[in-house]
This record gives structure tokens, sequence and C-alpha cells, in this order.
């Protein structure tokens, strides 16, 4: 039996393992509102590399300590760095390795609080979204003199519309979770503070299901939702994913156990 793994602790998150198969970050900086300086931001964007090189792990979940689920980039930085003339990269993955990142593996917002600016971003382009009722959003960049530019104004676009969108960026208001339900960013809404562990409990149903089909099937949902063209995304997944996944074990796997009326034995994806 394989040993559990111990959490992680840096400066401002920690990395956990709450069931098999599953990573966590908690990001533990709650006197700044979780708010994410560049050196955090790499940090957390290696544990999301480990996630979809790790064959073990099958799926991410993020979250925060405190009332904030992340505040976005750390401002204080920020004009340190306009004063000395830097310019932050606004480059691919962007802000702790979520809101432009591609990846083979889902992961999962656990919005337990505030989320604003660069916090929105990362949640605009992860997998799902479960989020407390009381959960707070807003991109307020406009007010600041900002634009939220790392990668969520044409995810958000795609999956609000045009003019929720253009309300969001163009006023910086804040929005309650049970407003992104019903405008469909939030997958799941949690009434009380259980937000953590609904998203365990969906990361566990996942991981009951083929890892081979997680990827592939996400895969084939993002080509969707990003080149925006159903028949390509829909040729480009038969073309070069279903063959890969018909040839791993968990494709035979899955057919053998249904014949045979048992639980499927998953293998670790080689995808």
């Amino acid at each position: 039996m394989t040993q559990p793994r111990q959490p992680v602790h840096h400066q401002h998150f920690y990395v956990s393992y709450p069931a098999e198969h599953v990573i966590q970050v908690t990001i533990n900086r709650p006197d700044k509102l979780n708010c994410i300086n560049k050196a955090t931001s790499r940090e957390i964007a290696q544990v999301w590399e480990q996630l979809d090189n790790d064959e073990s792990l099958w799926v991410g979940i993020i979250t925060g300590v405190g009332r904030a689920f992340c505040t976005g980039a750390d401002l204080h930085e920020w004009n340190k760095m306009n004063q000395s003339g830097e310019v932050n990269s606004m480059a691919a993955p962007g802000l702790a390795g979520l809101p432009r990142r591609s990846g083979k593996k889902p992961i999962i917002a656990a919005v337990n609080g505030l989320c604003l600016g660069g916090g929105f971003e990362m949640v605009a382009n992860c997998d799902l979204v479960i989020a407390s009722s009381s959960a707070q959003f807003a991109l307020p960049e406009a007010r600041r003199g900002i634009v939220p530019v790392a990668g969520c104004l044409p995810r958000l676009a795609r999956t609000l519309g045009l003019q929720r969108t253009m309300d969001l960026v163009l006023t910086g208001r804040q929005v309650d979770a049970r407003t992104l339900s019903e405008w469909g960013l939030v997958t799941r809404l949690v009434e009380g503070g259980e937000v953590v562990k609904v998203a365990l409990e969906v990361a566990k149903d996942m991981c009951r299901n083929s890892p081979d089909a997680l990827m592939v099937g996400r895969r084939g949902v993002r080509m969707a939702w990003e080149d925006g063209h159903v028949e390509s995304a829909v040729e480009a997944l038969e073309r070069d994913w279903y063959p890969l996944l018909m040839k791993g074990e968990n494709f035979a796997e899955g057919l053998r156990a249904f014949v045979e009326k048992r639980e499927p034995r998953w293998k670790d994806s080689k995808l």
C-alpha cells in the first residue's frame, strides 16, 4: 500500500494530498487577503506541473485560508516594480499558473470567499468552480488604472456572454456566487463553510473514473471552448486523442469490467 504523502508548506501556501490521486493548493496569506506575489506565483505554477507530470495524480484543487480565496496579484509589489520601471509579464500561464494554463488534468477552484482581480482570472480558466454562497467576485482593475489582461476577458466572454462580461469589467462591481451560478460560471453552490469538503467529494467522484477518460474528455471540451469551432474540435479529438485512449489499458479495463459486472481497476494514465 502506498504511504500517504505529507503536506508541503511554503511561505504563502501549502500543498496537501487530501485523497488518493488528488493534490490541493491552499493559499495561506490571510493577512493580505491571499494576494499572490511573483515568487508565490511561480511556486504554485510548479505544483500544476507536478500534477500533469505525476501519473499518480489525477485532479487538482485550489482554495484559500480565511475570508478570501484570492484577491489577485500583490499590488504593493506591482507598485514597487512600476516605480523601478519593471513591467510585470502577462505571459502564459499567468498568475499561479492558472489564467492561461492549458495542462493535461482538471483543476477545481474551491472558492471560499473574496475572489477579486487576478483571483477571478485564475478561476475563469479552472475546469470546475465550486463556490461558497457567501463568496464575492469582482474585476476591480479599472478602478486602479489596470485591465485584467492575463487571460480572463475572452474566457469570461465565452462563458458569461458579451454584456455580462462588459458589466463586470467596465464597472468593477462585485457580484455574488449565486449570480455567477445563474450566469453559468459557478458549477456548484455550497451553503455554509463546506466548500473544500464538497470540492474534495467532486474530485473523488472524478477519480472513480478512468484517468485517461478524464484527460481526453477534458481536452475535447476545452478544444470546443477555446477554438470556437465545434466540428473542428470533434475532428481533432477523434483523430488525435481517441486512438490514444483506445490503446491505453484503461479503455480495455472499463469494457471488461462492464462485461464482468464488477468495478473497474484503473491504472495511472500513460497519456
